[in-house]
């Protein structure tokens, strides 16, 4: 079979129901054509180029082309975000929104694996995409591809630019705007800061993909608690025996197209405040205090705890003699290393 053939094979398939062997078999053989195309694959960049594994911005962490090219392998969160935005698009085409729907993509990484596959669903008649990303060799990349499927019709433009400074031309609103751009609990990468800065050109009746990350606090018995196999999205029954040595507190952060504007610095540590935790919340039978994350896609569907990176626990705090007397408080930091903090 010549590259489009197989494309389209398993494109098709990434799109539709799948059970988790079929999803991991179907994401490893476009992973597999991806690479061989644009000769990006591994975390690692080649000896001779100039890419770094991770690079500081104001906003925080941006990964390389080729951790990003990885990230495709996080095989249950590449199958439910294709998904949940074919949803997407199904669900706006069918109420009659104007065609073609505009769709923002920030944040491709050298593969755009989000939307590609779905260009064997939909017609370039339906979805017209802007690409956007910050480094030069992952758009590059990207075109090969698109060139390599004869795709061309569906791309509008590729830009190479920071998503938390860009503006379109032509005072353009997009239908959809897409960026999985984030780390668990919501730390190190700018997720947030570019959903902030992007909201303002969405349309009114827009979606934002993922539709919602919430990042919520938990006591927990530690020491307890096991950590997941190697394979952890097939090991259910880790997260079972965690969740009895559990207790939630509460929910510290949602970001969604309307949450997400509050989002700013708006202060000279560049802190936003959360919320404050009575010390009656905590108890003493717990010791220490667990972020989890929870990533709504679409609608139902949802990345849950350990069924990616981007879900996996995050240790905060111990929860020692002062947190139990006197509370605490939190914050989202909104700096160079954005996370959740607490004093």
């Amino acid at each position: 079979m010549n590259h489009r053939t197989v494309f389209e094979l398993h494109s098709k398939k990434l799109t539709g129901v799948l059970a988790t062997p079929e999803v991991i078999d179907t994401v490893n053989q476009l992973h597999h054509l991806y690479s061989k195309l644009t000769d990006i694959e591994g975390v690692l960049a080649p000896s001779d180029t100039d890419e770094v594994f991770e690079e500081l911005s104001e906003n925080g962490t941006r990964v390389n082309p080729y951790m990003a090219a990885y990230c495709f392998l996080d095989y249950l969160r590449s199958y439910k975000f294709t998904l949940g935005i074919k949803n997407l698009i199904d669900d706006k085409l069918n109420q009659g929104n104007q065609k073609p729907l505009q769709i923002l993509y920030a944040g491709t990484g050298p593969y755009a694996s989000l939307i590609l596959p779905l260009t064997t669903v939909f017609s370039a008649n339906q979805i017209q995409v802007t690409l956007l990303d910050i480094h030069q060799s992952s758009l590059d990349a990207v075109s090969k591809l698109i060139s390599t499927f004869n795709l061309e019709a569906y791309f509008n433009a590729y830009i190479k630019a920071d998503a938390t400074l860009f503006t379109p031309n032509d005072h353009i609103a997009y239908d959809i705007i897409i960026s999985e751009t984030m780390d668990k609990a919501l730390r190190k990468e700018p997720q947030v800061a570019i959903f902030n800065h992007l909201r303002q050109f969405l349309k009114p009746d827009g979606a934002f993909i993922p539709e919602e990350i919430r990042v919520d606090l938990y006591q927990s018995k530690w020491c307890e608690e096991k950590n997941p196999a190697f394979e952890y999205f097939l090991d259910t029954e880790t997260r079972k025996h965690n969740a009895t040595f559990r207790e939630k507190i509460t929910n510290l952060i949602a970001i969604n197209k309307h949450s997400v504007t509050t989002f700013k610095r708006t202060n000279p540590d560049h802190r936003l405040f959360l919320k404050t935790i009575d010390p009656k919340n905590f108890k003493a039978a717990y010791t220490a205090l667990l972020l989890l994350t929870e990533v709504q896609v679409y609608k139902e569907i949802t990345l849950i705890e350990d069924e990616s990176v981007l879900t996996e626990k995050d240790y905060l705090s111990p929860l020692n003699d002062r947190i139990l007397q006197s509370g605490l408080s939190f914050y989202y930091k909104m700096d160079n290393d954005p996370r959740i903090i607490c004093d």
